[in-house]
């Protein structure tokens, strides 16, 4: 892949991950900075984290502010405004994603999601997440939310039914059992019979949560059960158990839901039980 910083890209790379193949390069805008027309040979995902880009397609104009999410499209046309002290996250889609995401489907053409839209919002938040805190899972996290987000705004057609279709209990028993396996979404996709992008966008709108985001809450759930059932082992071979990369990337995660860390957790599970009290699981996952 031909590195962002070869097309030229405006104002000063802040950070920069590579994350399975995914670029990430978070990038600030000390003065108004403006780019003519110009195009990129890949997918390109902009998260505007403060401040104002503007963006011309054409004779359209859009606006995105703090917070809102801009798709450009493998070789579109377009010129680019930062307004100053702009912070914006960029991804670099790769080029086998994209054949993935429309392999075999009907794209309608562009049907861009209000920017505002609280699907965005969640998807921002979701892919900073794994920006700041990538593990071993992140490319299975990331794919998840781009297949969804990207999806909808290629206009992509999916499957509509008010109904869960059976294949979605098939894909939670799997995730179920499988939970400390290194996942894919081509593989599970296989496994159940169905696309990856229906995979991903009915899982989101009957549940109302990405898939990525299931699976990192059921591998946190597990190091609850672990922690609760009095599990002798250290900290480092619970998480590994509850199928983390390592025992750093558990504790954030445990922290976040919890608010204390496994350890703590652990000390004051221990002072309930010899008090009879009964541990209560966080509230996070779906019901089958």
């Amino acid at each position: 892949m031909t590195s962002p910083h070869a097309q030229g890209w405006l104002g000063k790379a802040v950070a920069r991950r590579d994350i399975g193949g995914f670029v990430f390069v978070q990038h600030l805008y000390p003065q108004f900075s403006e780019r003519g027309q110009h195009c990129h040979p890949w997918l390109h995902l902009s998260v505007v984290q403060w401040g104002q880009y503007d963006r011309s397609l054409g004779k359209k104009v859009s606006h995105y502010r703090s917070g809102n999410v801009a798709l450009l499209t493998t070789d579109e046309n377009h010129t680019d405004k930062y307004a100053p002290g702009t912070k914006c996250l960029h991804l670099v889609i790769p080029a086998d994603f994209e054949r993935q995401l429309t392999r075999g489907l009907s794209v309608r053409g562009r049907a861009p999601i209000d920017p505002a839209h609280p699907i965005n919002a969640s998807f921002s938040v979701a892919l900073y997440r794994e920006f700041k805190n990538a593990d071993g899972h992140s490319r299975f996290v990331i794919e998840s939310l781009l297949l969804d987000l990207v999806s909808r705004e290629l206009g992509i057609t999916t499957e509509r039914s008010r109904l869960r279709p059976p294949w979605l209990h098939v894909l939670l028993e799997y995730l179920d059992e499988t939970y400390d396996q290194s996942w894919s979404l081509t593989d599970i996709a296989r496994e159940i019979g169905v696309h990856p992008v229906y995979l991903c966008r009915a899982f989101s709108e009957h549940f109302g949560m990405t898939l990525g985001q299931y699976v990192r809450e059921l591998r946190i759930l597990r190091g609850w059960q672990l922690l609760s059932i009095g599990h002798c082992g250290k900290i480092a071979e619970i998480a590994n158990e509850a199928g983390f990369s390592d025992e750093s990337h558990f504790s954030r995660a445990f922290t976040r839901v919890y608010g204390t860390s496994p350890g703590r957790y652990r000390r004051n599970t221990e002072r309930l039980i010899r008090f009879n009290s009964p541990a209560t699981p966080p509230d996070i996952l779906i019901s089958h």
